[in-house]
C-alpha cells in the first residue's frame, strides 16, 4: 500500500475575509477601472481645496494714501520745474549781463573818440556821465587844457563803424575791446581823414548802468 504525502497549508496564514479577492472580484474591478484610462473624479482621494476668488480681496490705497502720494509728487515736481528755473534764469541773467556790457562798452568808445569844437562841452560831458572811477578824474582834468585845442584847431572827428568784443565778464565788471573807425577833420586837414583806433575799457557796474573805470589804446 502507497502513501501519497500531501501539503500542509497549515503554516500559512490564513487570509481575512477583507483581503480575500476571487478572479469574479478581480475581473470586475479590471472593467470598472481600464489600463489606460483616466482616474475618476469621483474616486480616489478628495482635491485640495480651491480658494474662492470670487472672496478674494485686492489690495487698493485708501484716500488718506492717494492723496499723500499726489502731494509728494506735487512736491517733486515743484522741485525740479524750480531748480530747473533757477538755473534757465540765471543763464539768461548772465548772457543779459554780457550782452549789456559789450553795448555799453561799443558806446562808451564811440563817445569818447567823437569830438566837435561846436559841441566840445556836451561831448566830454556825455563821456563823464558814462565814467567813474579814477579814469573819471583824469579825463575831467584834462579837459581845461584840452578844449583851447581842439577848439582853435576846429577838429571834427566822427565814428564811422565800431566793433567790439567782450574779452571777460560778469553781472559786476567786464572787459571790452573796441574797434573805431574815425574819420578826422582841422583847420590844417580840411577834408576827413579816416583814423582807426583800438580801445581797451575796463566796465563795472554802477546801479543799473555799466561805466568805464579804465580806458586805454591798444595796438
Amino acid at each position: 500500500m502507497t502513501m501519497v504525502t500531501t501539503r500542509s497549508d497549515t503554516g500559512r496564514p490564513p487570509r481575512s475575509p477583507e483581503t480575500r479577492e476571487t478572479h469574479d472580484d478581480r475581473a470586475a474591478r479590471a472593467a470598472a477601472h481600464p489600463v489606460g484610462a483616466p482616474p475618476d473624479a469621483t474616486s480616489g482621494p478628495p482635491s485640495a481645496p480651491r480658494a474662492d476668488l470670487r472672496g478674494a480681496r485686492t489690495w487698493r490705497p485708501g484716500p488718506r494714501l492717494l492723496w499723500i502720494l499726489t502731494a509728494l509728487f506735487l512736491l517733486a515736481a515743484v522741485a525740479v520745474t524750480a531748480t530747473l528755473g533757477r538755473a534757465t534764469y540765471q543763464q539768461q541773467r548772465d548772457a543779459d549781463s554780457r550782452a549789456a556790457a559789450l553795448a555799453a562798452g561799443r558806446q562808451i568808445a564811440v563817445n569818447f573818440v567823437t569830438m566837435n569844437a561846436a559841441t566840445f562841452d556836451v561831448d566830454t560831458k556825455r563821456v563823464l556821465d558814462e565814467s567813474t572811477g579814477s579814469f573819471q578824474k583824469e579825463y575831467a582834468s584834462t579837459l581845461a587844457q584840452l578844449k583851447p585845442v581842439v577848439t582853435a584847431n576846429k577838429t571834427v572827428s566822427t565814428v564811422e563803424r565800431a566793433e567790439a568784443s567782450l574779452v571777460s565778464g560778469d553781472e559786476d565788471s567786464a572787459k571790452v575791446i573796441v574797434g573805431v573807425v574815425a574819420p578826422t577833420s582841422n583847420a590844417s586837414t580840411p577834408k576827413a581823414e579816416k583814423k582807426t583806433y583800438r580801445l581797451r575799457l575796463d566796465l563795472v557796474k554802477v546801479g543799473d548802468a555799466w561805466k568805464v573805470s579804465n580806458l586805454d589804446f591798444v595796438s
